[in-house]
């Protein structure tokens, strides 16, 4: 006859054997905080549809700092947060799909599958911005012709404001060789506009002065977090123009319509729209002898920036140019 602390002992091993099982293993989920696994085990008792995930995602940006008086702050900086949050995600969730480019949205569907709602409360000295996706889990995997389609758990918010997380995480950890640290690495993978997100988000939080929590709790997932102050997000803004991550190399190919080349040109392009280009690198006495009418090709970087008002403004410098002949 066993004694109960030999019982015990049998029942730890068994746990222990099981928890070191591969097959086991894959089927614990990953916890850092015992709020976590308290959560992850209320959803699995909750989340019980045979047929595909029900419960969704939902996540909070927790606003405090040197930009707040009390629970309040500048209306329009609260919203260019929230602004900020929204474009990076889609960003991230365009580039995961091999959507990087600047000077064009994301397409519909990934617009559509990384769209938040929003739901706002204060505590006292903070502001919390709540936010979920716009479309539930049901929805976005839509009507699939295999059963094995619907169990995926992961929605595209789910890897794409994971994915932000973790650049902004990296952003906290950048170190004294910026170019070689992660976060650049990061930034560099996921292409100009999702940099470009990343630094008008990191250059609202400096304006305003906010430091942020970014949570974000899956159901049987532990809560992705991160921290980010006001003065790191100035370094993060500082360093993506340094590296020049925010920047799109593009070839411009048009009618040269300056009078006088002083700083900038005027280029309408074949498709009709005139754009202007910055010199930039191309000495002026390079220019001598361009006549308006002239047909040019210009390599140039582009930058987009989220300016006042929510408006996207769009930059072209100038680092090489050709004449072309007029076809006959």
């Amino acid at each position: 006859m066993t004694t109960p602390e030999e019982e015990l002992d049998r029942l730890e091993s068994a746990i222990l054997a099981a928890i070191t099982d591969p097959v086991t293993a894959e089927q614990i989920p990953d916890w850092t905080t015992a709020d976590d696994l308290t959560r992850i085990g209320i959803d699995a008792m909750l989340d019980t549809h045979k047929f595909g995930r029900v419960l969704a995602s939902h996540g909070n940006i927790h606003i405090t700092g040197e930009g707040l008086s009390d629970s309040s702050a500048r209306v329009n900086d609260v919203a260019r947060v929230m602004t900020g949050f929204q474009r990076l995600t889609t960003a991230v969730g365009a580039a995961q799909t091999g959507d990087k480019a600047l000077g064009k949205q994301a397409n519909a569907d990934v617009q559509r599958r990384t769209d938040l709602l929003l739901r706002a409360e204060s505590s006292p000295g903070a502001i919390i911005l709540g936010f979920t996706p716009a479309t539930a889990p049901i929805d976005e995997i839509g009507d699939p012709g295999m059963i094995e389609e619907l169990e995926s758990d992961e929605q595209m918010l789910d890897t794409a404001v994971g994915a932000a997380i973790e650049v902004l995480a990296a952003g906290n950890d950048i170190g004294p060789s910026a170019l070689e640290s992660a976060f650049v690495d990061l930034l560099s993978n996921m292409g100009p506009r999702t940099a470009a997100a990343v630094r008008d988000l990191a250059k609202t939080l400096d304006r305003a002065r906010f430091d942020i929590d970014i949570a974000w709790l899956q159901p049987a997932r532990t809560t992705r977090r991160v921290h980010v102050t006001a003065t790191t997000a100035a370094y993060i803004a500082a360093i993506v123009e340094h590296a020049n991550l925010d920047e799109q190399p593009v070839t411009i190919i048009g009618e040269y319509l300056t009078v006088s080349a002083v700083a900038s040109w005027l280029i309408k392009q074949d498709n009709g729209d005139t754009i202007t280009v910055k010199l930039g690198r191309i000495d002026p006495a390079q220019t001598r002898g361009l006549a308006v009418g002239d047909r040019i090709r210009v390599e140039a970087v582009m930058r987009t920036e989220t300016v006042t008002g929510g408006s996207v403004k769009t930059t072209y410098t100038a680092q090489s140019f050709e004449r072309l002949h007029h076809a006959t």
